[in-house]
């Protein structure tokens, strides 16, 4: 072999064992639902609910807006078609719709926001309109890109309102995950009491994010915190924090994730368990009445709940 030939293929070398790197990533990464789990040890989680009911009546204003990525991923109005008849469902709850950013109306009816979408640009008023429905008490679940405004002084008008937003493009990160990387829960915040201390999910998360005062983070991945307490695993070298959230403001509470990029996870019991603990949270109710959307169209005859497709067929809806 020539000289040069060689010099080349050494040359060459490092670079194919970077993409043969890159391609094993890729296929850790991939959309893969969990495995199907039994109704019966998700009912240990659940606890009993089927005499439960809310204390009060609760009105629901589900925010959503034009599906941006391709089919399986960020499908806001998919989404919203599939929960807003399981929580018009539950007693006590109704439900009304927006899409890009709610009147001054619909705020002053509702109770509850959530949010899953990319928001549009928002006017100063709107921003005003926004935090002053937390702040008089109104509660917000918000959910993976709902957190993401740019620039950084529009972002940190969000973060007044929700608690965490995009800090930048250098600051900020975001990554999908395996079941290979623990998501941990803070077990000792109401929302997650008496939950395991970590789940796994194959989705996507964001970290290093803005916060506002009064932010507490509840929920982060680490793949060396299995031996640690919550408030360790934070501190952790390479954690990727601000998965989940919680913030009030004035009298209302929000209860906010970074995940929730596939929608196969969306039909993951244990996914729609923390988001309905977060919902009891924001409302500061039982959330013992709202633990049917965790079995709703996914428990099988044979009591396996979950779903086993990844869902990428899909074609992207603007309305």
């Amino acid at each position: 072999m020539k000289f040069k030939n060689l010099v080349l293929l050494f040359a060459l070398v490092p670079a194919m064992a970077w993409l043969g790197a890159s391609d094993h990533r890729e296929k850790q990464s991939g959309p893969k639902p969990n495995r199907l789990m039994q109704k019966s040890r998700l009912l240990e989680l659940t606890g009993k609910f089927d005499d439960a009911k809310l204390s009060k009546e609760v009105r629901i204003l589900w925010l959503s807006g034009p599906e941006d990525h391709g089919g399986g991923e960020h499908d806001y109005i998919r989404v919203k078609e599939l929960f807003v008849p399981m929580l018009k469902s539950i007693s006590h709850i109704t439900v009304e719709e927006a899409f890009g950013f709610p009147t001054q109306e619909q705020f002053d009816a509702a109770d509850v926001l959530i949010q899953y979408l990319h928001l549009p640009d928002l006017r100063d008023e709107q921003f005003k309109m926004f935090r002053n429905f937390v702040n008089r008490g109104g509660g917000v679940l918000s959910i993976h890109e709902s957190c993401i405004m740019r620039p950084i002084d529009q972002a940190e008008k969000l973060a007044e309102c929700i608690g965490c937003s995009w800090k930048g493009n250098r600051e900020s990160k975001w990554s999908k995950f395996g079941h290979d990387y623990p998501l941990f829960l803070d077990t000792t915040h109401p929302a997650f009491v008496g939950l395991p201390k970590s789940i796994r999910l194959n989705d996507e998360s964001y970290w290093n994010l803005l916060k506002a005062e009064n932010v507490k983070v509840i929920g982060a991945l680490d793949l060396g915190g299995e031996s640690k307490p919550f408030t360790e695993i934070l501190e952790s070298d390479g954690v990727r924090s601000d998965a989940f959230w919680t913030y009030e403001l004035g009298k209302g509470r929000v209860f906010g994730t970074t995940t929730g990029h596939f929608t196969y996870t969306y039909y993951d019991p244990i996914y729609r368990l923390l988001l309905m603990r977060g919902l009891g949270w924001v409302l500061n109710e039982d959330p013992a009445p709202l633990m049917p959307i965790v079995f709703e169209g996914i428990t099988s005859d044979e009591g396996l709940v979950g779903t086993s497709d990844t869902m990428m067929n899909y074609q992207n809806r603007a309305r």
